[in-house]
Formats: C-alpha cells, sequence, structure tokens
C-alpha cells in the first residue's frame, strides 16, 4: 500500500542518547535557548562604509564592576567543567547562575552571552595566550556582539587598555574584515584569523558542499559564518490562530516576524523575556528552532492519527505532533531519559492539547504493539553541528571517533523503532547535523536492509521546492539550526 505525499496548506506548518550527546534544541530551560540569551545572525555581506549604527547597549542592572568580576568567576567555572569535566556548557551554566540570585536577569543574560562568546570564540583567543582573563572575555564580547557593553569598558580599563577605542566586531561584513579589526584592537600584534581555526581540525572533512553558485571555498565559509554567527530566537504558536497570538505579543511590547509560508513561526527579539508572557505560561507560546519545527512539517501528521515519537527528549516536536493533529489521535513520547520525559509531560500538562502520552523506551523494543502506528518519528541522538551556533561549547568537546559511533546507534534506533509503522504507514527520520555519514548514510544502510520502506517525496517546508523524500536544511540559508530529515512510507503487508 503506497501513500502518496500530502500538503497541507492551510496549516502551516523529539530520543534516546548517549550521554554526550544530548538534545538541546527544544530546551525551554535556563541556556542558549531560553531566549533572553540569544541574538539574531548578522545581516548578509555589506561594505565597511555601510555598517549600521551601533546597537543599543545591553541592559544590565548590577554595577559594572560587580558584573565584570561575577561573570570572570562564572566564565572560569564553566570552562572547567566543560574542558575538564566534559559538562555541557548550558547545564553548567545554569547551576552557576541559580547560585547567584543577587544577579537580575539582564546581567544573567550578558554572562550568558559571554560565556557561550568564549566558547565561540576559543579558536581565535586562545592561541593569542593571553594572562588576563579580563582580556579573554573582553576579546570574546567584542568579536560576538554588535555593541560595546559598559562591563567590556571595566575589563578594558583592568589591561591597561582605552575603553574609548574599543569597537563591537559582531555586525563586521566578512571574516576579513572582522580579522582587520581585531588585529586593530590587539595593536598590530599577529593573529591567526583563520575561520577554520574556529572548529575542530575534523570538521573539514566531514562537511558535504553547500549548494548554490559560489566557489566551493566561498560556499564553505558561508556555511561557517553561519555556524559562528549567535543564533536566532524562534517561537511556535501552539493553536489554529496564530494571527491572535502575534497581535497579543505586539501588544505585549514583543514584534514577533512571522515566517512568510510557515505562519505559525515567528522570530521575536532575542532580549525578549518570553517566560514570564501570559502566552507562554498558557503554553499556546512554545520556544522552538524554525529547523525542529520543519521535522513536524515533514511528518504531516493527521487529526485522529496514532504517532510515535521514539527519541522525544523535552518534547518539543512531540508537542508540534500533537498540535498538528489538533489534539485528535495519539502522540507518544518515548525516551531513556525519566527526567526529559517529566519535562515534556509538564510542557504538554501547560498548553492546550491533551493527546500527549509519555513513557521510557530501551531503545530496542517498540513502544506498544508492532505496526500499530500511522507515523513514527525516530529524531536520533546525532553530533549535534547543526547546533553549534546555539551550543558552540560542543565543538570543543566531540571526538573525532563519535562520528561513526553515532551512525551505528542511528541506525540502530532507526531499526527498532521502524517495527512500529503500519503498511502504509511513515517513518521519519532526522538529526540536527550536516555529516554525510550520519545522514544519507544511515537512511542508505536502513533502505537496503529494510526493502519493504522506500522513500516518500514530500514539499520543502520552508520553500516553494519539492523534495525526493530528503532534505538538508542549511543555517545560511533559514538562519535556522541545520536539519536533515528524510521521510520514508512502509510499502509492504
Amino acid at each position: 500500500m503506497s501513500r502518496s505525499p500530502k500538503h497541507k496548506t492551510s496549516r502551516p506548518t523529539p530520543r534516546p542518547a548517549p550521554r554526550h550527546v544530548t538534545k538541546r534544541r527544544d530546551r525551554p530551560g535556563v541556556g542558549p535557548e531560553s531566549g533572553p540569551a540569544l541574538d539574531a545572525a548578522p545581516e548578509p555581506s555589506r561594505g565597511r562604509s555601510a555598517r549600521p549604527a551601533p546597537a543599543r547597549e545591553a541592559p544590565h542592572v548590577a554595577s559594572a564592576h560587580v558584573l565584570a568580576e561575577s561573570a570572570m568567576a562564572i566564565a572560569e567555572a564553566v570552562e572547567h567543567a566543560v574542558l575538564e569535566e566534559r559538562k555541557r556548557a548550558d547545564r553548567a551554566l545554569a547551576l552557576a547562575l541559580r547560585m547567584r540570585r543577587d544577579l537580575a536577569p539582564p546581567d544573567h543574560r550578558f554572562i550568558s552571552q559571554v560565556v557561550f562568546a568564549l566558547f565561540r570564540w576559543r579558536g581565535w583567543i586562545e592561541p593569542l595566550r593571553l594572562a588576563r582573563p579580563e582580556e579573554r572575555l573582553l576579546l570574546a564580547w567584542l568579536l560576538d556582539a554588535p555593541s560595546v557593553h559598559p562591563v567590556c569598558r571595566s575589563w578594558a580599563r583592568a589591561v591597561g587598555r582605552d575603553p574609548g577605542r574599543l569597537v563591537a566586531l559582531g555586525d563586521a561584513p566578512n571574516w576579513t574584515a572582522r580579522a582587520e579589526e581585531l588585529k586593530r584592537l590587539l595593536d598590530g600584534r599577529p593573529v591567526t584569523a583563520d575561520p577554520w581555526r574556529l572548529f575542530p581540525p575534523w570538521l573539514r572533512e566531514h562537511l558535504p558542499l553547500p549548494p548554490g553558485g559560489a566557489t566551493p571555498k566561498m560556499k564553505l565559509l558561508e556555511l561557517l559564518n553561519a555556524l559562528q554567527a549567535r543564533p536566532p530566537l524562534w517561537v511556535r504558536a501552539q493553536g489554529d490562530a496564530p494571527e491572535a497570538l502575534w497581535a497579543e505579543l505586539r501588544a505585549g511590547g514583543v514584534k514577533p516576524w512571522v515566517h512568510r509560508r510557515v505562519t505559525h513561526a515567528a522570530k521575536v527579539d532575542p532580549e525578549a523575556d518570553l517566560h514570564h508572557l501570559p502566552a507562554f505560561q498558557r503554553g499556546v507560546l512554545e520556544i522552538q528552532d524554525l529547523a525542529s519545527q520543519a521535522v513536524g512539517l515533514v511528518c504531516d501528521p493527521d487529526p485522529g492519527e496514532r504517532w510515535w515519537d521514539a527519541c522525544a527528549g523535552a518534547g518539543g516536536k512531540a508537542l508540534h505532533l500533537s498540535a498538528l493533529m489538533g489534539g485528535k489521535g495519539v502522540v507518544v513520547a518515548t525516551d531513556n531519559y525519566l527526567s526529559r520525559l517529566k519535562e515534556a509531560a509538564r510542557r504538554a500538562r501547560r498548553g492546550p492539547f491533551r493527546n500527549l502520552t509519555t513513557r521510557e523506551w530501551d531503545g530496542r523494543h517498540v513502544a506498544g504493539k508492532p505496526k500499530t502506528y500511522d507515523g513514527v518519528l525516530v529524531d536520533a541522538p546525532c553530533s549535534a553541528i547543526g547546533t553549534w551556533r546555539r551550543n558552540p561549547d560542543a565543538r570543543w568537546t566531540l571526538d573525532r571517533e563519535a562520528i561513526a559511533r553515532l551512525a551505528d546507534l542511528q541506525g540502530q534506533l532507526l531499526h527498532a523503532a521502524a517495527a512500529g509503522v503500519k503498511p502504509g504507514g511513515t517513518l521519519v527520520y532526522s538529526v540536527c547535523t550536516l555529516t554525510p555519514t550520519e545522514t544519507q548514510g544511515v537512511v542508505r544502510g536502513f533502505l537496503d536492509a529494510h526493502p519493504e520502506f522506500r522513500l516518500d517525496p514530500f514539499p520543502h517546508p520552508l520553500a516553494d521546492a519539492p523534495t525526493n523524500g530528503t532534505l538538508l536544511i542549511w543555517p545560511q540559508d533559514a538562519d535556522t539550526d541545520a536539519v536533515f530529515v528524510a521521510r520514508m512510507v512502509h510499502g509492504g503487508a
């Protein structure tokens, strides 16, 4: 039984994991995805004469001296947790900030931003062997941000620099301009401003060539620029009336930029305090990256169907499936970490739909009876290269050999979950990475071993274009995380 591709224009259009690779892009808690710590990606390249006026200074409550000392102490603690203990920066940062109740939310946001900037620009800063932590944090912020924070002037004075000569480089039009400004900030000191040094050495051999008409070198540099940029903040309207939600946000002082095709998705000011908005507390506003939303649109579930999100994590994609089904039918969200499932259940209770249930999954057997699901989503643990813009610490803790190990795990999970798909049903595989080994390689291996499945072509959810059943969403094209998704149909009996 074949299933024809579906595309509902009337509506716009979450995994067991090893301990070192976890879901990051759907979590609504404190950290790089929580909203306040994010900034929009830079605008397309422009000439130096067209650089915009300096952005407004980031707000803060504590004195510049107190905030400068606090940021240095927390950054040192988080760096040690990540580089020596192999912990995630967002979790280490959240723990450190919870202990600083003397600092207000704007101060927490600044510290979060500068800590992630330190990891993002580590490849350029560490070779300089700067003796003072103030100078390391100063350079990290100036390289990363579109404006000079008052704390930067405090750090500059501490290391004997002229605060009046500080220039923020976060809006530099290209790599060359940023490198030139960095040399000027360092008084002409030689620097190695090679973009590839901002990423692990093994990355080059694991990247596919992006599409487009530019030279291969320029296409790869454009990709690196997107992976290096501060991430945007995307939200999703959870309900049938997105226009009413966007109007409510505008009335509350939050201006949404609504996607032209996916009208349930909008990008908002990264400084917006979404967690205290009534819409968020009612569960009709969810923080979810646009690429993550695209996965749900590719699944394209119908109301009344039975879907299984096998690797649900904190439940972002499961909640999206529930919303796309209008609360009718069943969404079973599973994971091998109960703490994640508790978060998914909490988010579901806050929202308007009640068709989501959670259960633990061992990664080996079907959650329920085999061949009983209309659709199964396997959003598998992966190298997560596609999320490096919001989790820059991950690039320094992932080893070269992890790619092959993860591909083996992805194949095992896909094989186990596929047994839950009924004849004529849908199987969707997604990973937030770019490596051919974890994307096309896993799908090819699965299809070779499972002739009862075949690729199911679908329309590109973010653009007016067809696909052959697989899609790689590039961060430089959609201002999103990078995500690979494949849709397959069970054609056997």
